[in-house]
């Protein structure tokens, strides 16, 4: 198994992916020609100093002089000391200072960091070198979760994309750049927010943008090209009309929930009563029913008020004991029945485990640095880290062919953070990185603690994940 003459992230230059209040110019990471495969030392080849001196350059973040802390081992010590989460400060990235001139290939014989050459460094070094380095992984993950990814009987689950934000605390000094809303608690208060999307079976984000936390969602363009298809599967807080036009137009689907104060126009029932036709929805009476699956035009009863030019279905199901209500513009019903739509919907409770794991285990709540280029270096070194584990963990997989999915994404990456606090003795060895001896150490570590020891049953998201891979009833006759 394994991809030839493979290609990096071909997204780096989309429009969407350009920050606001930037002058940005993200060029394309560097193509690797080269086999990759989970049976190779994935470490020197994914990530090797001339990939990253040339990726430096190429978004003006190469060293302007001669310095002691290069951009490579600038690079090293942000994912070591960063991406493992925890308390920062001066003494700890003293501390990793050896290690990541190790990594980086050069001998330090002094490990001495000055409080001034850190804080230049956050401030001048372009926070685009860490966003292209991490779309460069993103891509060698997708390649190489690929080769095990499982053939699916339904397409458009192939293209399936969560999207939903999260907001970050950033320092107080920050807040013209990262205003937060008001609150009941504090009127004013500096947040930066996340916006990602998520692909099926990558359980790796894709960043969107990174906004003040007072942006409404709905401003952040997370749509694909028209000639590409998708399944999008957001909350309420992108509810918007021209949105979901839009995205029928391009051809491609939504699944979202229903709006508590949408009353859709009824125009055909596939499941409930028949009689409902030509009423409004909060005109009929759902008594005596489990499961409804309606064709709807999103409208209002003024006629002034905006409406949805596309008919859409609306579909609901009783789970314990409530009503969950679901938008969908999957016009099949029998191929994607009720239930169905309800479980892809239930997917998007993996992008909701990625911010737990950003915040919680990585503990990125809180960001120290005090300038808009460091935060964002901050928060790309810390996903930067969370997909070099994650490529640690498909190796992991492989070697002891455990499944993927019964890997505890938290303990992982608590483990490969403690081994990377005690590095130093191994990595270091004749003032070169031994890297076979350092990536077999990471993933050992993994296939001891991996699993999820208190865990009885499936997840609901690996329920919804098997569900969704079952073959529909229509299929299966």
């Amino acid at each position: 198994m394994s991809i030839t003459q493979f290609v990096s992230h071909p997204t780096v230059c989309s429009p969407r992916r350009r920050f606001c209040g930037q002058n940005a110019d993200p060029c394309n990471p560097p193509a690797s020609p080269i086999d990759l495969s989970l049976q190779q030392d994935l470490l020197q080849e994914i990530l090797p100093n001339a990939l990253l001196e040339k990726v430096a350059t190429l978004t003006k973040a190469q060293d302007q002089r001669k310095r002691k802390l290069t951009c490579v081992i600038f690079f090293w010590l942000m994912v070591l000391v960063v991406g493992p989460g925890g308390p920062v400060n001066l003494a700890q990235m003293t501390n990793h200072l050896l290690v990541a001139g190790t990594l980086a290939g050069i001998s330090i014989t002094e490990a001495t960091l000055s409080r001034q050459a850190l804080s230049e460094n956050l401030k001048l070094r372009s926070w685009q070198f860490f966003a292209v380095i991490l779309d460069h992984l993103l891509g060698i993950y997708a390649a190489l979760a690929g080769l095990n990814a499982p053939v699916l009987d339904l397409e458009l689950i192939q293209y399936l994309r969560l999207v939903d934000s999260s907001t970050l605390r950033v320092a107080d000094c920050l807040i013209q750049t990262f205003p937060g809303h008001c609150t009941g608690r504090k009127q004013e208060w500096a947040a930066i927010k996340l916006h990602a999307a998520f692909r099926f079976f990558r359980s790796i984000p894709e960043v969107l943008a990174l906004t003040a936390e007072n942006i409404n969602d709905k401003s952040v363009n997370f749509l694909l090209p028209k000639d590409q298809k998708a399944l999008y599967v957001f909350d309420l807080g992108y509810w918007k009309y021209a949105l979901l036009d839009e995205i029928i137009q391009r051809t491609q689907h939504f699944i979202c929930r229903l709006q508590e104060k949408c009353n859709p126009l009824i125009q055909e029932v596939y499941r409930g009563d028949p009689a409902w036709i030509g009423k409004r929805f909060f005109e009929v009476c759902l008594d005596g029913f489990t499961q409804i699956d309606l064709r709807v035009n999103v409208s209002s009863t003024g006629p002034s008020n905006p409406k949805m030019k596309h008919d859409v279905r609306l579909v609901g199901e009783i789970v314990e004991c409530c009503w969950r209500f679901y938008l969908t513009s999957i016009l099949d019903h029998q191929l994607y029945p009720v239930d169905l739509i309800a479980q892809i919907y239930a997917l998007r409770w993996q992008i909701e485990l990625f911010f737990r794991d950003l915040k919680c285990v990585l503990r990125m709540q809180n960001l120290i640095a005090l300038t808009e280029n460091g935060v964002r270096i901050q928060i790309y070194a810390a996903l930067i880290y969370y997909v070099l584990t994650h490529i640690l963990m498909l190796k992991a997989a492989a070697q002891t062919q455990i499944p993927f999915e019964d890997m505890s994404v938290p303990k992982c990456l608590q483990v490969v953070g403690q081994v990377l606090m005690q590095t130093a003795d191994l990595v270091v060895k004749d003032h070169e990185p031994n890297w076979k001896e350092f990536e077999q150490c990471l993933i050992s570590v993994i296939q001891v603690v991996h699993r999820r020891a208190w865990r009885k049953s499936p997840s609901r998201l690996s329920q919804a994940t098997s569900r969704v891979l079952a073959p529909p009833v229509a299929l299966r006759a």
